[in-house]
């Protein structure tokens, strides 16, 4: 086979030798690109992988953010109760009765229904990361079947192109 490589090089190869060498080079170059493309989809899919495991990373971030701002709410919701109460005994009022009683619940409602709000915008974040981790790992796969198409479609150029050396 080289003895042909050459041969055709110098110019004194036969048509037969010429032929071999091209339907070899067709196959050699058909079997890269088929190569080439089956790499470059493995790594699409790890891409896909890394990305998604990103992506479910900053879901659990999420996750746990809103654990503590609820957490801190509460706190700042308590707080403000005892400021309330604090500030309606220096008053001079009882601290019973049902105006402070009123302000109290009042103030508690809305810290809960603060916290349900944050709840919801979180849940909305957190749900955007876990599909976005989803969409990552499909693209890596689809992107991975793609190029195992494209490489046998390489294949099977290749294989064309040596054939029609012969004809």
């Amino acid at each position: 086979m080289v003895a042909a490589a050459i041969a055709t090089v110098q110019g004194t190869a036969t048509a037969a030798q010429a032929a071999t060498v091209a339907a070899t080079a067709a196959m050699a170059a058909g079997g890269t690109s088929a190569y080439m493309s089956y790499q470059q989809g493995k790594a699409a899919e790890q891409e896909g992988k890394y990305n998604a495991e990103l992506a479910a990373r900053e879901a659990e971030s999420v996750k746990e953010a809103s654990a503590y701002e609820e957490r801190e709410s509460r706190i700042e919701g308590r707080q403000l109760r005892a400021r309330q109460l604090l500030d309606w005994v220096g008053g001079g009022l009882p601290p019973v009765g049902r105006t402070l009683l009123n302000v109290q619940s009042q103030t508690a409602a809305k810290t809960e229904q603060n916290i349900a709000m944050q709840k919801y915008g979180y849940g909305l974040q957190e749900s955007r990361s876990m599909s976005q981790a989803k969409l990552y790992k499909m693209m890596g796969k689809s992107k991975s079947r793609a190029s195992r198409w494209q490489a046998g479609s390489s294949l099977l150029t290749g294989a064309y192109r040596a054939s029609s050396v012969y004809n």
